[in-house]
């Protein structure tokens, strides 16, 4: 009898102990990114959940991981500019995922701005191709996955965006854990 392994969601912090990423106003990204991460598990039902953990690299989460086309990966990031006014979200999608509009990466990522958008009260800085970040291509978004979503979710350099986030987390984890789950049973 063949046996198929579950439809997963993998979720990921973007960032891990040993590179946290952005730093400012005393907080470091990959620290509030794994808040989020967290408060999306504990607000979710789904037992199909893969986590990066948090000593792991990208490169070694990137290679444990096989998602398959039936799948969602969610890579939750923060921004960073050099003005403090700086605010909003924004998604990013790989480059074929936006070149289609009605793709369920380039729907999802829609879904999750609009709903951080109104959630944190923030600008919807819109759905972006990979190519449009500061990288020509994100490998996570290229993993071969159904759906593939990189979120930047603020500014950490933006006054008052962190202590939004940790504010609203628990709104921001049941919201968010919705959408990935609208969209796992999409595909």
């Amino acid at each position: 009898m063949i046996q198929f392994s579950p439809l997963r969601t993998y979720l990921s912090a973007g960032h891990n102990n040993a590179d946290p990423g952005a730093v400012a106003n005393g907080y470091k990204e990959a620290d509030i990114t794994k808040i989020i991460r967290d408060s999306i598990v504990d607000q979710s039902d789904d037992k199909n959940i893969v986590l990066d953990k948090d000593w792991e690299t990208n490169k070694q989460y990137q290679t444990r991981i096989k998602p398959a086309s039936g799948s969602v990966v969610f890579d939750i990031h923060l921004n960073a500019a050099v003005s403090s006014t700086t605010r909003g979200v924004e998604c990013y999608v790989n480059k074929k995922d936006f070149e289609n509009k009605n793709s369920n990466s380039y729907k999802m990522a829609n879904e999750v701005n609009e709903f951080l958008s109104q959630t944190l009260g923030i600008k919807n800085r819109g759905v972006k191709p990979e190519n449009n970040s500061q990288h020509s291509r994100i490998g996570i978004l290229n993993l071969g996955s159904g759906i593939s979503v990189l979120v930047e979710v603020d500014f950490i350099t933006g006054t008052g965006a962190v202590e939004s986030i940790l504010t609203n987390k628990d709104i921001i984890g049941n919201g968010l854990s919705k959408i990935l789950k609208k969209f796992d049973d999409l595909v």
